[in-house]
């Protein structure tokens, strides 16, 4: 005759706990560097598409634009040069 088992022994659930513990242990630490990482992405890209939006507007308007991003001031010409004039380091 063949036992029929209702519940999970306590072992059975500390063992359980004790893997999704140390499977935790390793993603978390891994999503919080992929977050960091896709947010200072995101700023790269933003910064990128700021700079090629004014140097646009500079060769269309035909003067030069000065543009502080991020604490870094360029200018742009109206040529469609762009020069990084300095940092501010705050």
């Amino acid at each position: 005759m063949v036992s029929v088992r209702e519940a999970f022994t306590l072992i059975e659930l500390l063992v359980v706990l004790v893997i999704l513990t140390l499977v935790m242990a390793v993603v978390i630490p891994q999503g919080a560097k992929m977050l960091s990482s896709y947010g200072h992405s995101l700023t790269k890209i933003k910064t990128k598409q700021k700079l090629s939006k004014d140097k646009a507007k500079a060769f269309l308007q035909a003067k030069d634009i000065n543009v502080t991003i991020d604490k870094k001031n360029y200018l742009i010409l109206k040529k469609g040069v762009m020069l990084e004039n300095g940092h501010d380091n705050h």
